[in-house]
């Protein structure tokens, strides 16, 4: 089992990070209430990763409900994902799944692999009175509105809607410009990964 950490984050907030280590098989042997799932992943991916990061999903959902039926994910049109009696959002970058969920109000995650890919694309998410200095400054932009892009799903902001300011190691605020609110988003951030949530 790759499980990193089950986090309580606030009331019935909870926060999940997997390592994505495991073959399918193993997953498959280790949560064997998955292998209902088995037909539906090889007629729709071919691509292994993508097969372990649904499955990585699904066993760090069951380490944080202990219900076989949490395996039951299903999607808005806009892809936001839907699990009965839960607001949840799911993440997954190479190598690594993440999971917030709560029963009473609405969450947000993200999470990317640390990579100096983002600048590559920094003018398409960073606007000009944004910092753009870092590449850790870049990532935290990025997985911060992607955060916020999922929190506010049913608006389907631009990244040029959303201004990140008041940041922090482990804290920025994130203005959504369409609707002019302003929320809070939290990161953690190691070597291996840059993650960001809201609730």
């Amino acid at each position: 089992m790759a499980l990193l950490s089950i986090r309580h984050l606030w009331d019935d907030v909870n926060l999940g990070i997997w390592a994505i280590e495991e073959t399918v098989e193993q997953l498959f042997e280790q949560y064997p209430h998955l292998k209902d799932l088995k037909v539906y992943l090889d007629e729709k991916y071919k691509n292994e990763g993508r097969k372990k990061e649904i499955l990585a999903v699904r066993a760090l959902l069951y380490e944080m409900t202990h219900e076989e039926s949490s395996k039951c994910i299903s999607h808005e049109p806009s892809g936001k994902p839907l699990l009965k009696g839960y607001f949840i959002s799911i993440s997954h970058t190479k190598g690594y799944a993440a999971v917030i969920m709560s029963k009473t109000r609405n969450v947000a995650v993200d999470i990317e692999y640390v990579s100096d890919r983002v600048s590559k694309i920094v003018d398409k998410f960073i606007r000009s009175d944004e910092d753009s200095s870092t590449i850790e400054v870049q990532l935290k932009n990025w997985c911060a509105k992607e955060t916020v892009y999922k929190y506010f799903s049913e608006e389907d902001l631009q990244y040029s809607e959303m201004r990140l300011h008041d940041l922090s190691s482990s804290h920025a605020l994130v203005d959504d410009l369409k609707i002019k609110k302003t929320i809070d988003v939290f990161f953690d951030t190691n070597s291996q990964y840059v993650l960001a949530y809201s609730y």
